[in-house]
């Protein structure tokens, strides 16, 4: 059952892979005049499949850790990381969403959005290699 929250997190990290590629194309193409190919629907769908991913990872890996071991924070640097990551997934899907909709251009909605979800990827980044070492600790022994 704890082998749950790294398979989850695992998919959506290399899903987010993706989304952040399409993310760099749509702001290559839009501010610096680049051709670059980008898939919308596509951009719209993985990304709040990610984030929804996120999400439901962090609430499996407390719970799993809680009954497992009877504690959330056993893990250090992953637990805390894991948990700062929620208000900018929260902020992600929020102006995702305000971006779906078709109004205009927004530059700065824009911006916001792909300077939170690079916050967030590099954040998943960290959480990829302290997940290992947690899984090394914990899981392996």
């Amino acid at each position: 059952m704890l082998w749950l929250h790294p398979f989850i997190q695992a998919t959506a990290l290399i899903l987010a892979t993706y989304v952040m590629y399409m993310g760099i194309n749509r702001f290559r193409f839009q501010h610096l005049k680049q051709k670059a190919a980008f898939n919308w629907k596509r951009h719209v769908l993985l990304g709040k499949m990610v984030n929804w991913l996120w999400l439901i990872g962090w609430l499996l890996g407390l719970y799993m850790t809680f009954t497992s071991w009877g504690s959330i924070n056993l893990t250090g640097g992953h637990y805390v990381i894991g948990t700062l990551m929620v208000p900018f997934i929260i902020v992600s899907l929020v102006t995702g969403f305000i971006l779906q909709k078709p109004s205009g251009k927004r530059p700065g909605l824009a911006l916001t959005h792909g300077v939170t979800n690079g916050v967030l990827y590099c954040m998943a980044l960290f959480q990829s290699f302290s997940g290992m070492e947690v899984v090394k600790l914990f899981l392996l022994e």
